[in-house]
């Protein structure tokens, strides 16, 4: 028991008074409300606020000389999806599992902290130069690597590291924190890898920034446009459909790789503008083709929203194309996040009369699974398997098709690109094609505008081919 007491003297008196207060449980609760303002109510690990308090502090004796200091901060792989997949209790017992073998990789010393989310960073004063940060980046990995049992399902994530080291990446707090999240960035386009800061960095993480603010003006400035890619029916030989690919001219950098807009396209919120666009344009387009030739268009998990079947049927009214000549084409992304809601949307959207293809089947994270929920018009073959000459590859595209067949699917192959490729593809049993050797993507100005119901790849729809004399499709129409 803790005791507090006052004592009062009565001046010409013979008397004092003692006046006694047990604050036990008063200094108990302020004991509690100092621990968590410091933790992570989850977790039980230190929170943002004072993991910075203690970093500050950490930092002050590097600059007066002390020893050298580094920050891993670390993000979950595919969290997200496991979490929109499974429920947020699962993910919270995910997190605490997460916490529970970063701590047993954190030695003395060492300060662990969630910063919040998916995010944790340790900062140690362990030697970069002796190789013990890379071991303990590299213990990360593996440890989250591994895979998680909850609740009697098991689940893998994995995980990226970033990592800084005062003082020479930045002495500040902040400097310091934006370096090693700057790193991670870096790490995470190879997922599940650690990535020490460097200066070259900073100056990309500064262009990609500015890249974002491009973006925003790019259409209202007119710098986007669409580029058409055929694809064929192998059995035939007929031109059946084009995919529309957006491409974006930037008037100082030229031409912007999707793979790199995109993505911030759906980190700021412009995907929905950028894919309405996309969707009236290679709409209006596809109206002025031939009634046989559709129109394949992809869609961004982040164009998910109710509006989105509306705005798919609006659109459709307004430039008057058949919902049957138009083919959206998602991945198993799409039916990662909100799961049944989407599959709502789905179902709204192949009442309109409009078609639905599974993308890059195979790459993905369960997609035997969402070809049980969702009956699919088509499944795409990633390029990587029809590219692929091995053995395995053959028998994984064979066996993708028979599957498709089985559940009454179309199935087209992507990326081919020489001609055994393509007899592969036709002999396998796959419907359609389309990749380099069946055209590259071009501008709709580039091939004709009124192209008759016979064109082939014997009538070819762009120069390139035009200059062709070859025909892949040649033995077959001979015999």
């Amino acid at each position: 028991m803790e005791t507090w007491f006052e004592v009062h003297a009565y001046p010409g008196h013979d008397a004092i008074s003692l006046f006694f207060r047990d604050v036990t449980e008063r200094r108990r609760i302020r004991e509690q409300l100092t621990y968590l303002a410091r933790h992570d109510t989850l977790t039980d690990i230190y929170n943002r606020t004072y993991f910075r308090e203690r970093l500050e502090h950490v930092l002050e004796d590097v600059e007066a000389g002390g020893k050298d200091v580094t920050l891993l901060y670390v993000d979950l792989d595919h969290f997200k999806e496991v979490n929109d997949t499974y429920g947020h209790p699962f993910g919270d017992s995910l997190l605490k599992q997460v916490t529970a073998r970063l701590k047993s990789l954190a030695g003395e010393g060492d300060i662990l902290a969630r910063l919040g989310g998916d995010e944790f960073v340790i900062a140690t004063s362990r030697s970069t130069m002796a190789g013990c940060v890379p071991k303990l980046a590299g213990d990360i990995v593996e440890a989250i690597s591994t895979p998680f049992n909850i609740d009697d399902c098991e689940v893998e994530i994995g995980a990226s590291v970033g990592i800084a080291v005062a003082p020479q990446d930045g002495t500040g707090t902040d400097a310091l924190l934006r370096n090693a999240d700057t790193a991670l960035y870096t790490a995470k386009n190879e997922r599940g890898s650690y990535c020490f800061f460097a200066r070259q960095m900073a100056e990309h993480a500064r262009l990609r920034q500015e890249l974002k603010a491009d973006l925003a003006d790019a259409l209202d400035r007119d710098q986007h446009h669409l580029v058409y890619q055929p694809i064929y029916n192998v059995q035939t030989g007929q031109l059946v459909r084009f995919e529309a690919l957006l491409r974006w001219d930037h008037p100082q950098r030229g031409s912007v790789a999707p793979a790199e807009f995109i993505p911030l396209a759906e980190e700021t919120g412009l995907i929905g503008a950028l894919g309405d666009w996309v969707l009236r344009a290679a709409c209006s387009e596809a109206a002025l083709w031939p009634s046989d030739v559709g129109i394949a268009i992809n869609l961004s998990p982040a164009q998910f929203r109710p509006s989105l079947p509306f705005r798919v049927a609006d659109t459709l009214n307004k430039v008057g194309l058949r919902p049957d000549r138009l083919l959206l084409e998602i991945t198993e992304t799409v039916l990662l996040h909100s799961t049944a809601e989407n599959l709502r949307f789905l179902e709204q959207l192949r009442a309109l009369g409009v078609k639905i293809a599974l993308d890059d089947f195979g790459t993905g994270y369960a997609s035997l699974g969402y070809l049980k929920e969702f009956p699919f018009h088509e499944i795409k073959i990633d390029a990587s398997f029809v590219s692929d000459d091995s053995a395995v590859a053959f028998a994984i595209v064979d066996s993708v098709t028979k599957l498709g067949h089985a559940l009454g699917a179309r199935v087209t192959a992507e990326g081919v690109e020489t001609r055994q490729q393509l007899d592969r593809v036709r002999r396998i049993g796959c419907d359609k094609a389309q990749g380099f050797l069946l055209g590259r993507p071009a501008p709709a100005v580039e091939f004709p505008r009124h192209m008759q119901a016979e064109t082939t790849l014997d009538q070819p729809w762009d120069h390139a081919r035009a200059r062709r004399t070859d025909d892949p499709f040649a033995s077959q129409r001979a015999s």
